[in-house]
């Protein structure tokens, strides 16, 4: 029996992503604050490679002030700007 764990879906998507991404100058990826790494697609990693990046860490009223910090300097030293907001909170996306 042969299983297919990747769905089509994700196939047709990270197809069209790879068509596209010469068109974009910024890829701007939303993880749950909670669970930073485990919420990332590691397909965006290849692909954005050579584009500035942005990782909106969301739900960080929901994580711990201190990891949120943290997580937002391990992006950094990846090379890449991140930004704790919590999406329900209009002020927290205007900041």
């Amino acid at each position: 029996m042969n299983v297919q764990w990747y769905p089509g879906h994700m196939t047709k998507a990270k197809r069209q992503m790879q068509e596209d991404i010469k068109l974009i100058d910024l890829i701007i990826e939303l993880v749950d604050a909670r669970v930073p790494l485990s919420s990332r697609n590691p397909d965006i990693d290849e692909l954005g490679k050579n584009k500035a990046r942005m990782i909106l860490l969301n739900k960080a009223d929901l994580a711990d002030e201190r990891q949120n910090r943290a997580w937002m300097e391990y992006f950094k030293e990846q090379g890449i700007y991140a930004v704790s907001i919590d999406s329900r909170n209009k002020g927290s996306m205007k900041a």
